[in-house]
Formats: C-alpha cells, sequence, structure tokens
C-alpha cells in the first residue's frame, strides 16, 4: 500500500501536468502586470478554443466549384464536404442526411410523373381507339381526330394491297384479330356470292338510302318495268287481313306501309315476304325488312350508294324546298349552318347497316357494317350510273316486260329527268361545311369507300351471268 505522502506527492504531479498543459494553451505575455491577470483569463481562453471555427474549411458557393478535375486542380477533395468522385457518382447526395429526403422526394414525383405520362397516353390511346361519335340526334359534337387511323388499320382490317382488293368478296371482315359475323336478324338475306339470285325463291330488297338514286330505281321498278312493289307507296290503303295488288299512279303496289317499323310488323303478319305477287321489296329500315323473309324465301339485297358528303349536300337542298321542315329550315340558309344544326344526319348508313340508330359509334359498329355489305348487299354507285343500271337490269329482266317504251322510260328516269332533282353548286373540299360534314359522317366515309371496292369485285359476278347468256 502506498502512503500517505506518496499520495499527496502523486497527487501534486498530476495537478502540476494539468496546469502545464493548459499554460500551452494561454498566449505568452511579455509585461508582469499581464502575467498577474492570467488566472483571470482562464475561463476566456477555454471558451475561446471551443468557439474557435475549424481550420482548413473551405467555404465556397455552388457557382464556384469547378466543373472538372483541370478546373478543380489540388483542391478536389473537400468541396462542400463531398470530392469530385463523389460529386460525379452522386453519393454525397444520400450520404449528406439533409439532402437524401430532397432526393427521396425529387425520385418519387419522378417515378409518379412517368406512371402518369403512361397511363395519360394509354388512356388516349384507347379513346382513339374506341371512341368516336355522338348520338344521331347531333346533342354532342363529333370528333373524328380522336379515332386515330393507325390504331383504327391494326384493330379493323382494311384492305389496302391490290391483292385484298381483287379479293375482297372473300376476305372477311376482322376486328381483333376475330371475323365479323352478319347479325343473326339478316339471315332471311341471301349471300350475293354464295347464292345466285333465283326468282322463283328470292324477292328483290332496296335498301333505300336518302338522296342516292332509291327514288328513281323505284319508279323504273314500277312505273317502267311493271313490277308491284310492297314500299311506302301502300300507306294510303292499309287495312284488312289480306294482301292486295293496288293499281294506280301508273304503278303496281301491295297495301302495307314500308316506311316505319311498325308498318314493317303489319306485312310480315300478313306474309308479304313470301307472297308471291311480290316482285320488290323497299325500305330504309334494314332490319326490319329483312325480318319478312324466312330462310325458303330469301330477300335479294341491292342498295345505291353516293359519297355521304355529297349526299348531305343535296339532303340539305332538298329539305330547303320541303314544306313539312319550312320552319324548321327557315334559320338555315347555308350549308354551313346546316352542319352545326341539329337536323344533320350522323353516319346514316352505318347506324341502319349495324342497327345502331343513337348512341356513340365504335369500330365494332363499322365492321358489322362492312360485313354486311360484303356478304348480302349488291351495290349499285350513283357516280357509275350506267353500269350500276346494266347490273341491276339482269336482275330486272327476270320478270320486266320488254318494250321500247320501257327503255325510253327508264332512261328518262335515270338519266335527265329523275324524281327529287335539283341543281345546287357543290360544297369545296377543305371549306368549313365539308370539314364539319366529314366529321358527322366519318364512319360512312370509310364505308362508302369499302363499297367502291365492292363494286369493282361484284363485277365477275355480272360478268359471268353475260357469257351465259
Amino acid at each position: 500500500m502506498l502512503s500517505e505522502v506518496q499520495l499527496e506527492n502523486s497527487h501534486d504531479d498530476d495537478v502540476q501536468q494539468q496546469q502545464e498543459e493548459q499554460q500551452q494553451h494561454w498566449p505568452k505575455k511579455s509585461s508582469s502586470a499581464e502575467s498577474a491577470i492570467m488566472p483571470s483569463r482562464v475561463n476566456k481562453a477555454r471558451a475561446a478554443t471551443l468557439k474557435r471555427p475549424r481550420r482548413k474549411v473551405v467555404k465556397r458557393t455552388i457557382d464556384s466549384l469547378p466543373l472538372t478535375e483541370e478546373e478543380a486542380g489540388d483542391d478536389t477533395e473537400l468541396l462542400l464536404g463531398f470530392s469530385m468522385k463523389q460529386r460525379k457518382s452522386g453519393h454525397h447526395l444520400i450520404r449528406d442526411p439533409h439532402r437524401a429526403p430532397k432526393v427521396a422526394l425529387a425520385f418519387f414525383l419522378l417515378v409518379c410523373s412517368i406512371g402518369g405520362y403512361q397511363g395519360f397516353n394509354d388512356y388516349w390511346s384507347n379513346r382513339a381507339i374506341l371512341s368516336s361519335s355522338s348520338s344521331i340526334s347531333n346533342e354532342a359534337d363529333v370528333s373524328e381526330e380522336a379515332f386515330d387511323l393507325e390504331h383504327r388499320e391494326t384493330l379493323l382490317h382494311v384492305p389496302t394491297s391490290e391483292t385484298d382488293i381483287s379479293n375482297i368478296e372473300d376476305t372477311p371482315v376482322v376486328l381483333f384479330n376475330e371475323n365479323i359475323e352478319v347479325p343473326w336478324q339478316l339471315s332471311g338475306l341471301a349471300n350475293v356470292f354464295e347464292e345466285p339470285y333465283d326468282p322463283e325463291k328470292n324477292k328483290l330488297y332496296l335498301w333505300t338510302i336518302p338522296r342516292c338514286g332509291s327514288t328513281s330505281i323505284r319508279r323504273i321498278a314500277s312505273h317502267c318495268l311493271g313490277l308491284t312493289m310492297a314500299s311506302e307507296a301502300g300507306k294510303g290503303d292499309v287495312g284488312g287481313d289480306s294482301l292486295q295488288v293496288v293499281e294506280g299512279n301508273g304503278m303496281k303496289y301491295v297495301n302495307v306501309d314500308m316506311s316505319n317499323p311498325n308498318g314493317i310488323a303489319h306485312a310480315k303478319e300478313l306474309g308479304v315476304g313470301g307472297w308471291n305477287k311480290v316482285d320488290m321489296v323497299s325500305s330504309s329500315y334494314l332490319y326490319d325488312g329483312a325480318g319478312i323473309f324466312d330462310p325458303d324465301h330469301k330477300g335479294y339485297m341491292i342498295a345505291m350508294f353516293r359519297h355521304p358528303i355529297e349526299r348531305a349536300v343535296s339532303l340539305f337542298y332538298n329539305l330547303k324546298s320541303n314544306k313539312a321542315y319550312a320552319e324548321q329550315m327557315v334559320t338555315l340558309s347555308t350549308v354551313e349552318q346546316y352542319s352545326r344544326s341539329s337536323l344533320v344526319e350522323n353516319n346514316w348508313m352505318t347506324r341502319f347497316l349495324s342497327n345502331s340508330l343513337s348512341g356513340e359509334l365504335t369500330p365494332e359498329h363499322e365492321a358489322i357494317a362492312k360485313e354486311v355489305l360484303r356478304t348480302k348487299c349488291i351495290i349499285g354507285l350513283l357516280q357509275e350510273k350506267a353500269e350500276s343500271m346494266r347490273r341491276l337490269e339482269m336482275l330486272f329482266d327476270v320478270k320486266a316486260e320488254k318494250s321500247q317504251r320501257r327503255y325510253d322510260c327508264q332512261e328518262k328516269l335515270w338519266y335527265w329527268d329523275w324524281p327529287g332533282k335539283n341543281r345546287h353548286e357543290q360544297v369545296l373540299e377543305g371549306s368549313e361545311a365539308w370539314n364539319r360534314l366529314y366529321e358527322q359522317n366519318s364512319f360512312d366515309i370509310r364505308l362508302y369507300e369499302y363499297a367502291r371496292e365492292l363494286f369493282k369485285a361484284q363485277g365477275k359476278l355480272f360478268q359471268t351471268s353475260v357469257t351465259e347468256e
């Protein structure tokens, strides 16, 4: 054990050592007066050592940082607390506790923006594919620009090559990689490429499209050829429980009204589709009219087509001269005003062919309309009057009378004195009226172009018939 003397000496040595360490930090004073007051400055000296700034710390702003290692020179290790290597790799952003939350937030916002952009892009792409037009009443404007052509052609097979066009009659319409089938409601109509016209089993069914020459076809069939019609001509004689042939106004017609669904339903009850005294049926309501036929007495569909914008312009001038629409048309003095009104038609052909008279149209409606034309319809074009009439004559000649009076009557009604004739100015392509009508009839315009290709393909049907004769 240490003696008390040794402990005391050891304590004195420790005190002396602490005093010597403290004196090393004290500034040296030259005068004896200053050394006298030195003990009173011990606390101040300690405080100064605690508050004294760190040495070798370079204070610089972001703008003064070197951009490259060459510019940094030897001062590359401690620039705001990180080296050039750390600055390039971005590790300083993670290691700095103040920067880490900001980096995490920035990364989160970047991920969200990328995801949001992708979702927004997918939304508008799908809308461009599936969205299309307003209802038939034109309650909302139609914007066909949203219906992108590239996406439409991806979903809906559109013949583009010469091979596709030459075999268009054998090429089913495809949507979402699946063949489109004709709705069952049209099973009463014959397949024009697979079932040749037989007057003993088939009746000609004229699908009436306004302002396309359909009225002229009816007049020629009834007045010039003497065929018995089931159309709207008999609406004034509807009544009774039996079918009758009525003669008047230079024509023969049946006592039924085919101009509306109720009248068509009544005609179906009377069995007009299988009555052998009827030569031709005519109606705008394709699906209702097709319902009057049966597998033993199928309808043979024919229709005349015209460019939808030309048809819309012709309809405008026809409505202007129609007293029934005088009150509605009084404020519509130009085609452009008409194109913005509630009276303008919206894709009339596509709607009636797909049996969708209201609501939005989609690629499916367009595909159904095209498949119906491909399989069920003999196409006539108002732009190709002579060839269209030649083909129709081959169907009419089976039952029609042959005389000079017939040919004179036919030429008059078809070429120079057709019913509903009106002279008017054409709308220039690219004008405001043209663009508005294009928006309202974009589906029909594509359908019309498809019908033109079908018209070319169907020529072989009538060439064969000519050869056989």
